[in-house]
């Protein structure tokens, strides 16, 4: 049944759900009296939505603290073990692969240098590849347990119905590479795995905004330099972060070298 802004039973309970999950991985430990104001959620829908993610497993008690006069409250947190993910950055001087817990903690790394700045693409999906490999034999997480693999890569990325992610690199001699079709085609992943693939200086951008120096600010520029400059923009118009690479522009042929 949809109400009249088109919004089903269940699409209200995934949001009560999703707002609590994100305030407790934010800010946890909370109570389910903190988690009340902190949500916008009442009393009972907290009761709810908490008892629910308990027995899914995705949340669990973490000790308790005195309340003012009453029994003491418990607290509530993000069960760690409850799913994994796997990280890649593409960066200017090697690939690194890390394997992360549902709180962000690294369970296992590996990284692949790159020979003088060479993006071959073949060799970008095989680092990945074997990255992705190590850090599941390291930890003996099997790969249907992930919740999916998310890549920063520079360049401007694009997302086909038909292709999956392209990636235009300009700088590293990319051309609408199907990095995602590659991946899924080299890595031995379930199809059920997905791949989440963006724009580094906007992932880091975003990474700066969770847990960085732009933890609770309400917009933020994120500048990166290196071989070529990137920034991202994260402002309340652009939850997600906007991210704009900086380069040469060649205004006159033959003209003044920069």
């Amino acid at each position: 049944m949809a109400g009249r802004n088109g919004r089903t039973v269940r699409d209200l309970r995934r949001g009560n759900r999703t707002v609590v999950l994100q305030r407790l991985y934010f800010d946890g430990p909370l109570s389910r009296f903190e988690l009340g104001p902190a949500t916008g959620l009442s009393s009972g829908s907290v009761s709810n939505v908490v008892a629910e993610l308990i027995a899914d497993g995705l949340v669990e008690e973490a000790g308790s603290v005195d309340s003012d006069g009453g029994r003491p409250r418990i607290l509530l947190r993000v069960a760690p073990g409850s799913g994994h993910m796997i990280g890649v950055d593409v960066g200017e001087t090697r690939v690194r692969i890390g394997l992360f817990d549902l709180t962000l903690t690294e369970l296992a790394r590996a990284e692949r240098p790159l020979a003088q700045q060479r993006y071959e693409v073949e060799g970008i999906v095989r680092h990945v590849r074997d990255g992705i490999a190590e850090v599941l034999a390291a930890s003996g997480i099997g790969p249907e347990r992930l919740l999916g693999v998310g890549i920063g890569v520079p360049g401007i990325v694009e997302h086909t119905p038909r292709l999956g992610t392209l990636v235009h690199g300009q700088t590293i001699g990319w051309d609408a590479v199907p990095l995602e079709q590659l991946l899924r085609d080299g890595c031995e992943l379930p199809d059920t795995v997905p791949y989440f693939i963006d724009n580094g200086a906007r992932t880091l951008g975003q990474a700066e905004m969770w847990f960085g120096g732009g933890h609770g600010a309400r917009s933020a520029v994120v500048v990166l330099f290196g071989s070529g400059v990137g920034a991202c923009l994260v402002a309340p118009e652009a939850e997600h972060g906007r991210a704009v690479e900086w380069g040469h522009l060649t205004v006159r042929v033959r003209g003044r070298r920069c």
